[in-house]
């Protein structure tokens, strides 16, 4: 099999490596064993997980993204031998991923607990590095730890470009996948965290204790992502820390697409997202709940704060009103996320789904379905919801479907707005729309629907054509 590309692995203890011509790469550990690290695309591997490791194999990333030639330090628990499988996920005729690389026969290597009981950081020494070649496709790569019990667990990163070709930026919520991390025992929510008490400052310097190391990945972000990589959508990559960082600004693409549960932002991301998105670049908000909370990353990108309901006790309160860690719509902030999304978060059903009911049938996106005013698409609106409030100018519903929230009657809305600059942003106000276009994991509650597989199309032909 020709090899199409390779990766260094060094193993940071000793700092040696060795390219073989022979489609592998040699590791020394400081103990003289030489472990093989074969670097094959490969769809022979699994990456699924039939077997959680827990807490005896765990580990995380340097860096929430890189660049290809850049390195990435991965910090891993493990109390068993164990080997690395990295995937880029997509895809992929249905297999999901695309498997391509492993590192084999790695030591048993024992982390020491949480040093930081405000932070949560994990504090863990770096146990080996990566550097990923040139050649490697932007894109949500998982690298899957498996020990000899055959126990695994994610380290979840993304790669991003610099100058890429695709029309479509999708941005990847990593500040939302560490609020509601709890490893350490804490995140941003009391139900999940020690005490039932929230912290107010969490480190990026830990393992993700959902979605098995993959953070909330597997919730919405990676149905839309298979459902476009499937329909030959060219993608790039980029994650809140790289929007905090002002990449957006750097992108020459048509259009900026949430498929995650974005809820948190800070000032930066809001300020770049808002003026990229009023005239320059187009918006696809697969999602609800999105650009709800202000938070700030300090530390180098390390570290996220959000004081939340505990705003009054920001010390930014009074030296920096506008970066306050509150709601986004509240004092002293006051920008409602309906300025960018043209619609605003509302609550939680008390349904779990409810059905889709179309309103403006004649509109251009339900071309070719046939829809009719009160039609309904069961099962597609819930988990948490938006609605347009009558304030903004320029944004056309499209969907009203009535839903009920803590005891009141309301209505969730899907939207198209006209921004007065001429971006266009499409908001589906619902946290299952992707499951409708591709089921995977979620097929207890969702099957890809025809209607909706068109509307997005529709929307998203003219978000790239406008």
């Amino acid at each position: 099999m020709l090899l199409k590309w390779f990766a260094f692995f060094t193993f940071l203890s000793s700092s040696v490596f060795e390219l073989q011509s022979n489609s592998s790469i040699l590791v020394s550990l400081p103990n003289d064993q030489i472990i093989e690290s074969k670097h094959i695309e490969s769809t022979d591997a699994d990456w699924t997980i039939k077997r959680p490791s827990g807490t005896s194999l765990q580990g995380y990333a340097s860096k929430t993204s890189v660049y290809p030639g850049e390195k990435l330090n991965l910090f891993i628990h493990s109390i068993e031998p164990y080997k690395i499988e990295i995937f880029r996920m997509g895809y992929y005729n249905g297999d999901g991923a695309k498997h391509v690389s492993t590192i084999k026969k790695l030591p048993i290597n024992k982390q020491t607990s949480v040093s930081n009981p405000d932070t949560m950081e994990a504090n863990w020494k770096p146990t080996i590095q990566i550097r990923a070649d040139k050649s490697w496709q932007s894109g949500v790569y998982l690298a899957k730890l498996t020990n000899t019990s055959e126990e695994s667990n994610y380290i979840t990163f993304v790669v991003k470009e610099r100058a890429p070709k695709a029309s479509i930026g999708v941005l990847i919520s990593t500040n939302t996948y560490q609020a509601y991390n709890n490893w350490g025992g804490k995140s941003f929510y009391g139900y999940n965290s020690t005490e039932k008490k929230a912290a107010v400052e969490l480190s990026f310097d830990r393992p993700y204790n959902n979605g098995r190391g993959s953070g909330e990945f597997f919730a919405y972000e990676y149905n839309m992502i298979r459902w476009m990589e499937k329909k030959g959508y060219e993608l790039t990559y980029f994650t809140d820390t790289d929007v905090d960082n002002g990449l957006l600004s750097n992108l020459n693409i048509k259009l900026l697409l949430i498929p995650g549960h974005d809820e948190y932002w800070t000032k930066a991301m809001r300020d770049s997202i808002q003026e990229e998105t009023y005239s320059r670049i187009n918006l696809a908000v697969i999602n609800a709940n999105v650009a709800y909370w202000q938070v700030r990353l300090s530390d180098n990108d390390k570290l996220m704060v959000g004081y939340k309901q505990r705003a009054d006790e920001d010390p930014y309160l009074k030296s920096n009103p506008k970066e306050v860690t509150t709601t986004f719509r509240s004092d002293p902030v006051s920008r409602p996320e309906s300025e960018v999304l043209g619609i605003m978060y509302q609550g939680i059903p008390e349904q779990k789904q409810q059905p889709l009911v179309i309103s403006n049938p004649s509109h251009w996106i339900f071309k070719g379905t046939g829809l009719k005013k009160g039609d309904k698409i069961a099962g597609v609106v819930g988990g948490e919801i938006d609605r347009y409030d009558g304030q903004m100018k320029g944004v056309e519903v499209l969907a009203e479907s009535p839903v009920r929230l803590y005891g009141k009657d309301t209505m969730a809305h899907v939207v198209w707005y006209n921004k007065p600059g001429g971006g266009k942003t499409f908001a589906t106000g619902t946290f299952y729309w992707s499951w409708f276009l591709d089921s995977y994991g979620h097929e207890s509650y969702a099957n890809p629907n025809k209607y909706i597989e068109i509307i997005t199309v529709n929307a998203l032909n003219k978000l790239l054509n406008n």
